[in-house]
Parts: C-alpha cells; sequence; structure tokens
C-alpha cells in the first residue's frame, strides 16, 4: 500500500516538474549569448534536479504518515488494536479475520492436544507399534519399538528397518490390502507381529504393525508340554511296576517266596508314586498361586536340628552339622520345614562314603537369612548346574533312581525362596562337592 501510494505521487508530480522545467528553462535561454546559455542551463538543470529530490523525499514522509497507521493496524490485525477502529472500511475485514484466527487456533489446538494424547498413549504401549503410509514409509513409532530398532526410524521406509525375509512378505501381502499375521525373533525375543491395513474413501492408505512380545508365553507353554510329558513319564514307571506286580500276585504267578519281595517293591514304587504327587500338588500350588500364605514366627535353628536329627538315621555314614547363628524368622513354617529338608536330603543323597554336610544360618541386613548347605560330595559339572532348579532335571537319570529322586526338589526350593521374597544360587565342582545359598527375607 505504502509502495502504490508513493509511486503515484511521484506519476502525478514528474509531469508537472517536466512541464516546470522545460518553461523554466525556455525562459533562461531566451536571446542570452552562448556563454550564458550553457550557465543557465546548468543551473536550470540543477534546480530540476534538486526539485525531484525534493519531490522523492516529500512523497515518501507523504506516504509513511498516509499509511502508517494502516499498514501497522494490518500488521497486528486484532479487535484489540485500537488503530483499526478509525478505518471504517477496515472494520469487517479485521472482524472477519479475527474469527478466522481464533477458529484456527481452537483447531490448532485441539489437534496438538489429540497429538499428545496418542504420543502419550503409545508410548505407555507394552507393545510396539509402527503406522505407516501406503509407501512403506514410517510415520509414527512408539517407545517399544524404538528399543528394538532404533531412534530415528520415522520418515524411513519400512523395508529398511526390518530386513527380515518373513517380515517383508507380510508387508507386502498387509499393503495390497490383505491382514497378515507373523512370528519373528528379535534380540533374543520371540513376536506375534501383527499386520492391518487402513482403508480410507476405498483406498489404501497404509497400515499398522503391532509387536506382541509372546516370550513369556510361549515359553510358560513349552514348560507345560514339557512338564505334562514328565509327569506322564514319571508317573508310568512306577504305576507299572505296581501293575505287573500286583498282576503276577493276582495271578498266582509268583512264588510264595517271591511274593513278600514283590510286597515290599509295590510298597516303595507307592512311596515313590505318593512323594512324587505330592511334589507336583506343590508346584502346582505355586504355579496357581494357591500356595499357604500363613507366616508363623519359629525359632529356625529348632527347625534345622529337628530336620537333621531325622535324616541322621539314614545318612549311611554322611556327618551333618549345624553352625552359625540362632535366630527367630517369620515365614512359612511348612514351606521353610520342606525347603531345609530337600536341600539336607540332598547333600545326604549325592554325597561320598564318609562325607560330610553342613548346614550354616545367618542373619543379615534388611531382614534377610541366609541358608547355606555345603556337601563334599560328587558335585555337578558346569554344564548341568545351571538347569539343575528347572523341573524334572537330573544330572545322571540312573543316578536319580537309585536315590529315589523326583526331580523336582530344588524347583520347590527355588519356588520357595521366590516367594519369600528371596532366591537360590548354587556352587559345585564336580568331584569336589556343592554349596546352595539360600537369601529369604523375614516377613
Amino acid at each position: 500500500m505504502r509502495k502504490r501510494l508513493f509511486l503515484s505521487m511521484i506519476l502525478i508530480s514528474l509531469p508537472c516538474v517536466l512541464i516546470l522545467s522545460v518553461a523554466f528553462i525556455y525562459l533562461f535561454s531566451n536571446n542570452p549569448g552562448d556563454y550564458q546559455v550553457v550557465t543557465r542551463l546548468g543551473i536550470a538543470l540543477t534546480v530540476i534536479l534538486v526539485a525531484v529530490l525534493a519531490i522523492l523525499i516529500a512523497a515518501n514522509i507523504v506516504s509513511r504518515r498516509l499509511t502508517g497507521n494502516i499498514v501497522t493496524s494490518l500488521e497486528d490485525i486484532g479487535l484489540k488494536n485500537k488503530n483499526i477502529a478509525a478505518y471504517d472500511e477496515l472494520m469487517q475485514f479485521a472482524v472477519n479475520i479475527e474469527d478466522q484466527k481464533r477458529t484456527y487456533n481452537s483447531r490448532i489446538e485441539k489437534l496438538s492436544n489429540r497429538a499428545d494424547t496418542i504420543e502419550t498413549i503409545m508410548d505407555s504401549m507394552q507393545e510396539g507399534l509402527i503406522l505407516i503410509d501406503s509407501d512403506g514409509l514410517i510415520l509414527s513409532a512408539n517407545k517399544t519399538v524404538h528399543q528394538l530398532f532404533g531412534l530415528k526410524i520415522e520418515k524411513r521406509n519400512i523395508m529398511h528397518v526390518c530386513r527380515d525375509t518373513e517380515f517383508q512378505r507380510a508387508l507386502e501381502k498387509c499393503l495390497d490390502g490383505e491382514n497378515a499375521e507373523i512370528r519373528m525373533e528379535r534380540d533374543d525375543r520371540i513376536f506375534t507381529v501383527f499386520f492391518s491395513t487402513v482403508h480410507s474413501r476405498g483406498l489404501n492408505r497404509g497400515a499398522v504393525i503391532l509387536f506382541h512380545d509372546a516370550t513369556e508365553s510361549l515359553r510358560a507353554e513349552k514348560q507345560r508340554r514339557e512338564f505334562s510329558a514328565n509327569v506322564s513319564h514319571e508317573l508310568k514307571t512306577p504305576l507299572t511296576t505296581i501293575s505287573a506286580l500286583s498282576e503276577m500276585i493276582a495271578q498266582g504267578i509268583a512264588r510264595d517266596d517271591d511274593v513278600k519281595g514283590f510286597a515290599s517293591r509295590i510298597t516303595e514304587q507307592s512311596g515313590r508314586l505318593l512323594v512324587l504327587i505330592d511334589d507336583i500338588i506343590r508346584l502346582s500350588e505355586f504355579d496357581e498361586g494357591k500356595a499357604n500364605r500363613e507366616a508363623v514366627d519359629f525359632d529356625l535353628w529348632e527347625l534345622a536340628e529337628a530336620i537333621i536329627g531325622a535324616l541322621r538315621d539314614n545318612a549311611s555314614g554322611v556327618e551333618i552339622n549345624l553352625t552359625g547363628e540362632r535366630f527367630n524368622i517369620c515365614a512359612n513354617y511348612r514351606m521353610i520345614d520342606e525347603l531345609l529338608y530337600n536341600l539336607i536330603d540332598n547333600g545326604v543323597k549325592y554325597n561320598k562314603e564318609n562325607g560330610k554336610v553342613t548346614v550354616e544360618l545367618t542373619q543379615e541386613e534388611n531382614d534377610i537369612c541366609k541358608i547355606n548347605v555345603t556337601d563334599t560330595g560328587i558335585g555337578i559339572s558346569n554344564e548341568h548346574s545351571s538347569h539343575v532348579f528347572e523341573r524334572f532335571y537330573r544330572v545322571e537319570k540312573s543316578r536319580s533312581k537309585k536315590t529315589g529322586g523326583t526331580g523336582l526338589g530344588l524347583s520347590i526350593v527355588k519356588h520357595i525362596a521366590e516367594y519369600h521374597n528371596g532366591k537360590v544360587e548354587l556352587q559345585s565342582e564336580e568331584g569336589t562337592g556343592t554349596m546352595v545359598m539360600c537369601y529369604l527375607r523375614s516377613h
């Protein structure tokens, strides 16, 4: 506006200046001598230049003053600007712009709040979530995905971010309009990946990719299958023995001299079966969270002494010693009894002739009590030591059958320690001995 006004004033003023200049030159050059003509022409041109400059300066000043308030009002348009009220022609224009400004600001604020909400929800998800367009470019990804693939993946093609062949095939299928589901491994985790097509107005606009961490559920499923298979096998062995011996006695095939021995073996296998069933029930209670949560205050030393006294009769020359401190703990009495019995019994069973088992009780800070059971037995190799707390795991099956073990004792010990907010550790050297350390938190 200011520029146009400035140019208009110049275009109006210059013709006037030119007319006056021609007249001025004519008057100055009327019948003079040559010298006077030159002099007068120089003066006339000087006057013309000064006049032009004066016009330019005046036009600039006048245009600024005339348009200053209008320009300022338009630059800061709004009804709060008092200058705009001075121009009735601009008032409606200012009102319309102010309304549009408020509308756009409100929409931008709503969109911003919605975007923040969506981003917060996405980042709070444990599952990984990726949004891509129809060309495969990543529009958005949450925190879980960033942990898997890196931080700077937005605006990159998903095919370049994840080069897994099966993943890319499923993505191509999804972008063609068909949902897909795959299972893939990454960073030692197993993910179920869901691909969902996004349609809008009959067109494929992109896809949503969801990464669900299925590692724990698949591991639990595998453990259930293995547990079922092991239980079936372990139950089948004593039941087969009992059934065969009972059938021989019932049909009169067994001689009178053998009946007593058969009955003894049936009793032995029945006892083994009952122990196995009891251990399975105990583990099921832990898995289902139905374990008895009753905690009582009792003397741990006194309980250990009672267990050692009961096991000494069948220790076969193995010496059992109790050392450490005498103190009370508040815990589940039956569970701690089972924990100590399993640990000390293992120390006796897998010991050498005339070996030793040492039970050490120590009270530590933060209501933690430590139970160490050390034996001088056959020990466990490094290959097996990391697996001994697994259900039905046996270092040597023949040795376990000989000792009557079910393969569940140390697994129960681990569950009892974890139930009491503790842990269990094992140190062993083949041929030298084993030390099991249990840390329990007294309630």
